[in-house]
C-alpha cells in the first residue's frame, strides 16, 4: 500500500468531488438499482477511492454495514477524515483488491466503480467471490460511453495559460512515475472470469448520468457552481501533480501565474453563469452494471 495514486494520479480532493457529481440526490435511485445494495446489508466498496460512494450509501441507507478499501493510503486517510465531517459511520481500510483482507463468506454485496482494469481481473474477482456469503452479489461498474474526454478541463485555446499547462506537462510525462498501469478493459471478458469464478445468474444493466449541465433548467444554482469549479479543481490538481513530476521545468513564479490563470478563468466561467449567459456544454457518462451472484 503507497499514495501513489493519491499523489500523481487523482487526488482524493478530485476524485470525491468528480464522482459526487455523478452519484447525487437526483439520480441516487438510479445507483441504488444498480448497486443492488438494500437496507441492512454488509457491504463492501472494492477501490473506494476518497469514499464518496461509501458516503452516499450510507446517507441514503442508514442501517447499512459499509466498508471501503482502497490501496493508496491517501484516499483511506482522507475518506476518514471526510466520514468524521459528515458524521457517517463508515469503514475504511487500506487494502490490495486482489488480497482482500477479510474473512470467507461475510459481505452481501462486494461492488466496484471504474476499478477493475486497473488491477489483475481474475484475482480481483476470485477474491470478491471468496468473501462474499452464499448467494451474495458481485457488482462490477465500467463507464463504457461518455460524451466528452476525460481530461475535458485541460485548456485548448492559444494563451498563456495553455502553454504553461503543455509545457509542464511535457516535460512531466517524461517521469516514469506519470506511467498509470492499465490491465484488461474489455467488459466481455469480466463475464467470463464471472462465469469461470463459478458466479451463476450473471447479468447487466446499462444507465447514464449528467455530470454537467450547468445551464439546463432543473440544474440548482448551487449545483450549477460546484459542477463548473469541478472542472477547476481537476486543472489545478493536474498543474500540481504534473508541478510534482517536474519541479525543475518552471520557476515558482511561473506555477503560481499559472494557477491564478486557471482560476481567473473558473471565476469568468461563473460570473457568465451568474449573468445568464447560457453556454448548453454538458457531459455525460454511460454506465455498465455487471453482476453475479455467488
Amino acid at each position: 500500500m503507497d499514495s501513489y495514486w493519491s499523489t500523481y494520479v487523482q487526488e482524493s480532493k478530485e476524485l470525491y468531488s468528480s464522482r459526487a457529481l455523478r452519484f447525487h440526490n437526483g439520480n441516487k435511485e438510479l445507483w441504488l438499482k444498480a448497486l443492488q445494495i438494500k437496507d441492512g446489508m454488509k457491504v463492501l466498496e472494492v477501490g473506494c477511492g476518497g469514499g464518496i460512494f461509501c458516503h452516499k450509501i450510507k446517507e441514503y441507507l442508514p442501517k447499512t454495514d459499509i466498508t471501503g478499501l482502497d490501496f493508496d493510503t491517501g484516499h483511506i486517510e482522507y475518506a476518514k477524515v471526510k466520514s468524521a465531517e459528515l458524521n457517517l459511520n463508515c469503514n475504511f481500510v487500506n487494502g490490495d483488491a486482489t488480497d482482500l483482507p477479510f474473512e470467507d463468506d461475510i459481505f452481501d454485496i462486494c461492488f466496484s466503480h471504474t476499478v477493475i482494469n486497473f488491477c489483475e481481473p481474475k484475482p480481483f474477482i476470485k477474491e470478491q467471490y471468496r468473501v462474499l456469503k452464499p448467494n451474495g452479489k458481485i457488482i462490477i461498474l465500467c463507464i463504457i460511453n461518455s460524451s466528452n474526454k476525460p481530461e475535458w478541463w485541460i485548456p485548448t485555446d492559444d494563451c498563456e495559460e495553455k502553454a504553461l499547462f503543455d509545457r509542464l506537462w511535457a516535460e512531466a510525462q517524461k517521469n516514469e512515475l506519470s506511467d498509470i498501469k492499465k490491465y484488461e478493459n474489455n467488459e466481455l471478458w469480466y463475464f467470463e472470469y464471472l462465469q469461470e469464478q463459478g458466479f451463476k445468474d450473471i447479468s447487466a444493466d446499462v444507465f447514464a448520468v449528467l455530470s454537467y449541465s450547468p445551464s439546463f433548467s432543473d440544474v440548482s444554482d448551487e449545483m450549477a457552481i460546484d459542477q463548473i469549479n469541478e472542472g477547476r479543481l481537476s486543472e489545478l490538481c493536474s498543474a500540481q501533480k504534473a508541478f510534482r513530476l517536474a519541479p525543475n521545468c518552471m520557476s515558482s513564479d511561473e506555477f503560481n501565474s499559472m494557477l491564478e490563470m486557471i482560476n481567473k478563468r473558473y471565476d469568468n466561467m461563473i460570473d457568465k453563469y451568474k449573468n445568464g449567459d447560457k453556454s448548453w456544454d454538458y457531459r455525460a457518462s454511460t454506465i455498465l452494471a455487471i453482476s453475479g451472484m455467488k
